[in-house]
């Protein structure tokens, strides 16, 4: 009996011992596993946060780009647009110049029934034509410069207000003489002209306009290169306008019965106070 009693608790105590070693690893196995779990989990935070940072970086580079897109775009856009505004503005700019060009050559090219005229509404008149003479046989050259008078025009004036109109003395009807010049300088350097005609009327001497009753398209003013100075003429520069002269009723009568002469003035000189200036006329045109 007491050998059983022994021996029952000695296999009591071996079983204990052996329970206790399995609960000791196992406890050890846990916090092995918690650890590399703890570890891990930091790891997985170290990784999130790069890739949080990572992604940020994404989008503010794709934010980025999407400024810089916007910007070419917008610029691109911008450049478009005002290279078609300054298309659209050379257009009407040319069709303009090629308005202006062709209605200058086709009045370069033969008489206009009327000559280019703001006599009726300067005058408040009445404007027809009594007299017309193509291909006058007046030029001048002279130091450099030259100048051709090829068609002339003369308007009646009738119906004008009693003492309203300075040009004509306040008087209701006169005469305008309109004729077209063609002035070039043919030298290489810079010459000053007046550019204006003398017409001897019975006793009486008049003396050229270049805007009375002229159109400003086909002043002269409007076509020089230079704005400053009307009376320069740079290298090589011609241009074809028209000019006025104011006639009143006896001097129109002195004109047809050809008591009238009309010359192309000289006066040319290299310097804008014409110091050095020509004193050479063209020859007398005699109105029949």
């Amino acid at each position: 009996m007491n050998r059983l009693v022994i021996s029952l608790v000695s296999t009591s105590v071996i079983l204990t011992a052996c329970g206790n070693d399995d609960s000791d690893r196992l406890s050890q196995d846990i916090k092995a596993l918690e650890k590399k779990k703890t570890e891990a989990q930091k790891e997985y935070d170290a990784l999130k946060e790069q890739n949080d940072q990572k992604d940020k970086e994404i989008k503010d580079k794709e934010e980025e780009l999407a400024t810089i897109k916007k910007d070419k775009e917008d610029a691109l856009k911008k450049q478009i647009e005002e290279e078609e505004k300054q298309k659209e503005l050379e257009k009407k700019r040319q069709q303009e110049e090629d308005k202006k060009a062709a209605a200058k050559s086709q009045s370069a090219a033969a008489v206009k029934a009327v000559m280019p005229n703001t006599i009726e509404a300067s005058t408040n008149g009445k404007a027809e034509v009594v007299l017309k003479k193509d291909d006058l046989p007046l030029e001048l050259k002279d130091s450099g410069m030259t100048v051709n008078i090829g068609q002339l025009q003369i308007f009646s004036v009738t119906e004008m207000p009693e003492g309203q109109v300075l040009l004509f003395d306040g008087e209701t009807e006169g005469y305008v003489i309109i004729y077209q010049v063609t002035t070039e300088n043919t030298s290489d350097e810079t010459l000053y002209y007046n550019n204006d005609t003398k017409l001897t009327v019975g006793d009486h001497t008049k003396f050229s306009d270049y805007a009375s009753f002229i159109p400003s398209d086909y002043q002269e003013m409007s076509m020089k290169k230079s704005k400053n100075n009307f009376n320069e003429y740079a290298p090589h520069e011609k241009t074809t306008s028209y000019k006025s002269i104011v006639l009143a009723t006896d001097e129109y009568d002195d004109l047809k019965n050809g008591k009238a002469s009309l010359v192309i003035q000289g006066g040319i000189a290299s310097d804008a106070q014409f110091t050095d200036k020509s004193e050479l006329v063209s020859g007398e045109y005699t109105f029949k």
